[in-house]
């Protein structure tokens, strides 16, 4: 029997064995320092990506900017790739992975350097790499393209037609060549925002075997199963796969249905009122549409759009005739997400069964492609 003046004894030790036991706070995973240019500045904050595309970010904290303007944070987040956000102009890329000490200082033009973390070098460096072949390979036939269409002169039609096939064939081009600098990551988290212009169709075997060494050295981290899933995606969508359906408004608002428009070969056209090298392939469709409809060929137009009068006028003004939706929420939907679209023009031929038969096929490899079909029916 327990007695009354052993009561507060007993009630001590059990306090003092729960505070024993109640688990110690995380440990620190990584820590920020620096020091701003702008004195006046009095926080900044930190936000971590999300999503496959690595282009959605949720704020993770406010950091107080000292008078002198430094400021200093350890943090028990997952690795990740991060964005500290200085004012509502300038983001600093921050690719954080465990027991790295970062600290990014700033300089009177504007400018910034990031040290202590060799992942966010790897990751400016793929940047630097990729802008620079923009630069080089696609900016300048882009706008070439873009000021003819501004002109909007009928007598350019072939020309605005011959320019699209070109930008098109350079941003194939361009995300070919940046499988070079993803191999140079190596398995380093900067790998992660790097997956939104992954081309699967080429490289597919190598994506996996990253997929698989990348889980391996980062399991039980979020940025490891976004990669796998990526990987999935990837896969279902390249030549063999079958393609998900597609629910989605047309222009009366009414909804349609992909599988319930499928021909005897489908091109399922990812397309943008505000993208020049799709406009630019509207003519092409038109002659492939009038010219094969009748014996089986389908065209389903799906807009990623930001604007809905902009995509009603596109679809008005290209004599898009076919069936056409939009959910208007541009890269950000499911759809999007599902077929893995991260830049357009993109398409898919599909068969009957919504089998992938070819994709990012457009122009004369298109009409070649239909032609071939449709002389074996």
């Amino acid at each position: 029997m327990i007695s009354k003046k052993s009561l507060p004894l007993l009630v001590f030790s059990l306090l003092l064995f729960i505070s024993c036991s109640t688990p110690q706070e995380q440990e620190t995973v990584f820590t920020l320092k620096g020091k701003l240019h702008n004195a006046d500045q009095e926080t900044i904050r930190l936000f971590q990506a999300r999503g496959l595309n690595a282009n959605e970010f949720d704020r993770v904290d406010t950091i107080p900017v000292n008078t002198d303007s430094t400021f200093s944070a350890s943090y028990s987040l997952e690795p990740h790739f991060y964005q500290l956000r200085i004012n509502d102009s300038l983001d600093v890329p921050i690719v954080a992975d465990s027991s790295q000490n970062i600290v990014i200082n700033f300089s009177q033009n504007g400018e910034y350097d990031v040290s202590g973390s060799p992942d966010t070098d790897l990751f400016e460096e793929y940047e630097a790499y990729r802008t620079g072949i923009l630069e080089e390979l696609v900016y300048p036939i882009r706008r070439q393209l873009e000021d003819l269409r501004d002109q909007n002169n009928p007598d350019d039609a072939r020309d605005i037609e011959e320019l699209g096939a070109r930008v098109l064939q350079a941003e194939a081009t361009y995300r070919d060549t940046l499988i070079h600098a993803v191999r140079d990551m190596g398995t380093s988290i900067a790998i992660y925002p790097t997956m939104v212009r992954w081309n699967g169709d080429k490289h597919m075997d190598y994506y996996e075997e990253l997929a698989a060494d990348f889980t391996k050295e980062h399991e039980g981290l979020e940025v490891a199963e976004l990669l796998s899933e990526k990987v999935r995606i990837l896969k279902q969508v390249s030549i063999g796969g079958q393609v998900s359906e597609i629910t989605a408004p047309n222009p009366d608002g009414e909804d349609q249905s992909l599988y319930n428009h499928l021909g005897e070969f489908t091109l399922i056209d990812f397309f943008g009122s505000w993208c020049a090298p799709c406009r630019a392939e509207s003519e092409h469709l038109n002659r492939m549409y009038s010219q094969y409809s009748d014996e089986g060929f389908e065209i389903f137009g799906f807009g990623v759009e930001f604007d809905r009068q902009s995509w009603l006028r596109a679809l008005d003004q290209d004599n898009r005739i076919w069936t056409n939706v939009s959910t208007v929420s541009g890269y950000e939907g499911d759809i999007t997400k599902e077929y893995a679209i991260t830049s357009l023009p993109k398409n898919f031929l599909v068969d009957e069964d919504g089998i992938i038969i070819a994709k990012d096929i457009h122009g004369e490899e298109l009409e070649e492609k239909l032609a071939e079909l449709f002389s074996e029916i």
